[in-house]
């Protein structure tokens, strides 16, 4: 009974947000319909990178330490993968639109490799495609010494745009590499 009650209250509230009459992006469906602002100048939903596999991360640009250390890690993956690494796009997702705007995410990701993409969106279309891949965060503080508590995970997206595999923050850029050998053309 008890779970029955807490499914019908989610559900009431899922459905009072659509009292304005447009239904919330919610599942897979927010990885085609949520449109996100590029660091290149275009706007887009992560289907939309398909044509080639996406290495996918959420994060923020004032991450003292995970961020920018996966960030490093990617570096390493493209630098091991050699050749096959012109098959491979690397995204990032920013989880703070209010700071990383396109231009700073640009500015921020050049700093790592000027073929990464950045991308920013608002705070519930993230959201949106956050949670449809699993990924939770929250903010911690407010302005401009605000953190995030994140997942820290390599979302990889198929040239379809499917995801097909989710490499952990602690597997190593070996490990990550052989595993992608497989998975490029």
């Amino acid at each position: 009974m008890k779970r029955w009650l807490a499914s019908s209250v989610v559900a009431a509230a899922l459905l009072a947000g659509c009292a304005d009459g447009q239904a919330p992006v919610m599942g897979q469906a927010a990885l085609a319909a949520v449109k996100l602002e590029s660091s290149d100048g275009r706007t887009l939903a992560i289907r939309d990178l398909q044509g080639k596999p996406t290495l996918l991360f959420f994060g923020f640009t004032h991450c003292p330490e995970v961020c920018p250390l996966s960030l490093v890690k990617a570096v390493q993956i493209k630098r091991l993968l050699g050749p096959a690494a012109d098959d491979l796009q690397v995204a990032f997702v920013t989880v703070d639109p209010q700071r990383d705007t396109p231009a700073h995410l640009r500015d921020y990701l050049s700093a790592f490799d000027t073929t990464f993409l950045g991308l920013a969106g608002d705070e519930a279309g993230t959201r949106a495609i956050a949670e449809s891949l699993g990924v939770n965060y929250r903010r911690v503080g407010e302005g401009e010494t605000a953190t995030f508590e994140h997942t820290a995970s390599w979302f990889l997206l198929g040239a379809d745009g499917q995801l097909q595999e989710v490499y952990g923050y602690a597997m190593s850029e070996q490990a990550i590499v052989e595993k992608l050998r497989m998975r490029l053309p």
